[in-house]
Parts: C-alpha cells; structure tokens; sequence
C-alpha cells in the first residue's frame, strides 16, 4: 500500500505558480528532498473541475464517446457517489475494490427519505456483493494495487489500436 500521494518542491511550486490549484503538507523526508503530502486539487481552470456539475457533465459526454472508440476502464479505489457512480458506469469495464462501494445516493440520506434505519452502510447499498453480482461491476478486488494488476492483464489482451488484429500469446503447454 502507500501512505499518501505527493509532489516534489519543484512540482508544488510549478502547478500553484499562477493560482493556488493544489493545497499540500510538507512533509520532511531524511535524507531526500522535501515532499508535499497532497490534501486538495482544486483545478486551474474555473468551470471544468470534477468539483462542479458543468465539469462532471462534460466528463460524462466524453467517457459516452470514448465508449465507442476506445476500450475504458475504471478502477473504483474509493467511495464514488452521484455523477462520479454514473461516470463508472459509463466505462466498459468496472474494477471494484472491496471496500469502496458504486452509490448514487448514501445509506444516511436514503434512511432518512424512508423514515427508518433500512441501510446499515453504503456498502450494503452499492457494495461488490451488490455491483458486481448485478453486473454493474465486471470485477471485484481486495486492494488497489490488486485492481492495476487487473487492468494491466485486461489491457494485455488488446491490440495496439482499436483497428489492428487481436494480440495471439503462444500457448505454453504445447
């Protein structure tokens, strides 16, 4: 696993050099050069950022496209609500981690449009064991780095280009 993603000084220093776009903590390293814990991306562009519902939306209109030309996958590494569940669903292939469930809504919300404690946690709700035994999810795993293994082996399978043959491996029992 890993214990939070980083920059270097260089690289903060770099992408906040016009506007403040990422909000990180410095975080002495002995003996290498100083890291920067990131905490927040803001976006450097007003408008477009994942942050607002213009930006989701045009996300969304070119994963729909992408469909059609390229093979999409998306790796669900961590809880994904409203837009962003859509958003999975729009790829060809959904890789689940375990603990990270597909939720257009949360357990608290819909409990409280029912009136009573019907959910106990978002992953009764949209959990592997609800995602991918409906076919929402095309693989369920225990980690992250399990989930990129996945995509690397599925995306062994491809060819080069949507246009060119299909890859041919040499069976190794012959």
């Amino acid at each position: 696993g890993f214990d939070y993603i980083y920059v270097t000084k260089e690289d903060y220093q770099k992408l906040n050099a016009k506007k403040r776009v990422v909000v990180a903590e410095p975080i002495p390293v002995p003996g290498e050069e100083m890291r920067y814990k990131i905490l927040d991306i803001i976006g450097a562009e007003d408008g477009i950022g994942v942050e607002n519902l213009k930006g989701s939306g045009m996300i969304a209109g070119e994963s729909s496209l992408a469909y059609e030309e390229i093979f999409t996958i998306s790796l669900v590494s961590c809880r994904t609500v409203g837009i962003g569940s859509y958003l999975v669903r729009l790829g060809q292939r959904v890789i689940q981690v375990n603990d990270s469930p597909i939720i257009l809504t949360g357990a608290g919300a819909l409990n409280k449009v029912l009136g009573r404690n019907v959910y106990l946690s978002n992953e009764q709700i949209g959990g592997p064991q609800i995602m991918y035994a409906n076919g929402v999810s095309h693989l369920a795993v225990n980690s992250d780095i399990a989930g990129v293994s996945a995509i690397l082996s599925w995306l062994s399978y491809l060819p080069i280009t949507n246009k060119s043959p299909l890859p041919i491996s040499i069976p190794s029992d012959t």
